[in-house]
């Protein structure tokens, strides 16, 4: 049995989500303006199970008013990349050639942020805001939620797989 590797991509956005953070944090000290930016090259597919770390660390990236632009390589498109930029402003491209990148990135992700609004970005296509249950890590189109934890399941349960809250009680006494 292969073991089933965990994708570094999270934890990759949520270190540099921490160095902007801290670059921010001295802004005060050194006088310097500091507006940070994320820039995403993805290659591989996403990773269900990646699903609570990624939109976690997105939105930290949305509360700290840190742009995520994306970059898709690769045949299929991303849902976790194009919520990443959606959510926090960003721009998402899948260029369709590889040649189209070193464009992308000179054109795009070079530019100052202010400059940026005078470009005209790649059109998003349909972003998919389906949610992955938290049972078989799948995307789902409606669910059940624990009220408690927030956690997103496909079928009802009897309790929470995530935090334990008991829903039977719960049901018992609306009933």
């Amino acid at each position: 049995d292969a073991a089933i590797i965990a994708s570094p991509f999270a934890g990759a956005l949520s270190l540099a989500l921490c160095y902007s953070n801290r670059v921010q944090s001295l802004e005060a000290t050194s006088g310097l303006r500091v507006k940070p930016r994320i820039l995403c090259l993805q290659g591989s597919q996403d990773r269900p199970t990646d699903y609570i770390s990624m939109m976690n660390a997105i939105f930290s990236a949305q509360r700290q008013s840190i742009p995520i632009d994306t970059c898709v390589l690769g045949d299929y498109d991303s849902p976790f990349m194009q919520q990443a930029a959606h959510i926090t402003k960003g721009a998402y491209v899948k260029p369709v050639k590889g040649e189209g990148l070193l464009q992308y990135l000179l054109s795009t992700a070079s530019v100052d942020l202010h400059s940026r609004k005078f470009l005209k970005l790649p059109a998003t296509r349909g972003v998919d805001f389906r949610a992955s249950c938290f049972c078989h890590k799948r995307p789902i189109a409606s669910g059940f939620v624990c009220s408690v934890c927030l956690s997103i399941f496909c079928e009802t349960r009897d309790a929470c797989d995530t935090c334990g809250a008991d829903f039977t009680a719960t049901a018992a006494t609306t009933s």
